[in-house]
């Protein structure tokens, strides 16, 4: 089983149905969330409201005392999680249909304990700007992008107790384990279209760490061209349906296509 963690404060209640819902719509099967937040009665009804809403699913609400920052707060999700994997499955991106499939094949094709994203799409409100970053231009072994782990839970390191930049510690901490050999770490390219980073100007990071991201990794026009097609394709699978985007060819903008 995968076990998706959501942990969330509980004040973007709107964000968390949509990743509800990108989790419902998963065609990997053997899957459940759990979704733990430190907010009082009034959050943990509005959760439940979401999760009603999807009968039959597996899905799970859990309550944490306050005070524990986010690392500690994943730690606490990872311990009431059943499945022998861990996927974090944060309140404000977007997971295409196929997001766990694809990473669980690759982890499953390659032997490995572990699978990351090399690449994923980075959406900008308000203005609804897309670009396909590519974390693989990074020099190995951090050449992939730390929030989208799928990793069993036996090889997964602890996050530190941080506000922020708990997960980067974490993959460093995991990287150095398995160069010492007791796993390998497999790295799924060419499938950004599966995770959607959101900037919506209440994350962790503000929006100059987004948009410096997005400068030095998004695809040249080159390399993004012929992958226009596939990108519009696979956006039409989300649902809820995303809204008009647009993306850049060089000094061009380019519309991605209507819900």
């Amino acid at each position: 089983m995968i076990s998706c963690l959501c942990v969330t404060r509980g004040d973007r209640l709107e964000l968390l149905s949509e990743a509800v819902a990108d989790f419902v719509g998963q065609t990997f099967s053997d899957r459940e969330l759990v979704i733990l937040h430190d907010g009082d009665g009034a959050v943990d009804a509005g959760m439940r409201a979401i999760v009603t809403a999807h009968p039959g699913a597996s899905i799970r609400v859990e309550r944490a005392p306050r005070g524990p920052r986010l690392g500690e707060l994943r730690n606490i999700a990872m311990a009431r999680a059943w499945g022998e994997w861990i996927c974090p499955w944060d309140d404000d991106d977007r997971h295409h249909p196929e997001r766990l499939r694809l990473q669980w094949e690759h982890a499953q094709s390659e032997q490995a304990a572990v699978n990351y994203l090399v690449d994923q799409l980075h959406w900008f409100l308000p203005d609804n700007m897309l670009y396909w970053d590519d974390w693989g231009r990074e020099p190995y072994p951090v050449n992939v992008i730390q929030g989208t782990i799928l990793a069993r839970r036996e090889v997964m390191p602890p996050y530190p107790d941080l506000s922020r930049g708990e997960d980067t510690l974490q993959t460093h901490a995991l990287l150095r384990a398995e160069a010492l050999g007791g796993f390998r770490v497999s790295r799924l390219g060419g499938a950004g279209w599966c995770y959607i980073y959101r900037f919506h100007g209440r994350n962790v990071f503000d929006a100059a760490h987004h948009r410096a991201i997005s400068a030095a990794k998004r695809l040249p026009p080159a390399r993004l061209l012929p992958r226009l097609s596939l990108l519009r394709e696979r956006l039409k699978d989300y649902r809820p349906a995303l809204p008009s985007l647009r993306t850049t060819l060089g000094t061009d903008q380019v519309m991605l296509g209507a819900p």
